[in-house]
């Protein structure tokens, strides 16, 4: 998936993604356009992505307004995904 096909399919990850880019993070950048894309389920592609903004969720504090306002939204689409205890158990037999 290109970038701009991302912007396309999910604008508010598309900002992130580009974000992440302007302050020189381009590969956590390209693990999101992996993630929104690697996987065939729509569960699979948000539990992923939010996999990897968790990882990274240091980086949050230094994105513009606009991205810390659009990852609030993606990582409350992945809360709806997955409720707490459902997505901290998924999240565990991921990483362990």
């Amino acid at each position: 998936m290109s970038d701009d096909e991302l912007h396309k399919r999910w604008p508010e990850l598309g900002t992130v993604e580009a974000d992440l880019r302007r302050i020189g993070q381009p590969a956590v950048a390209d693990m999101l356009v992996d993630a929104a894309s690697a996987r065939p389920g729509c569960s699979d592609v948000v539990g992923s992505v939010g996999i990897v903004l968790r990882n990274h969720s240091a980086l949050r504090a230094q994105l513009s307004e606009n991205a810390v306002t659009a990852w609030d939204v993606i990582m409350a689409d992945v809360s709806r995904a997955f409720n707490r205890s459902r997505f901290a158990q998924w999240l565990a037999s991921l990483t362990s």
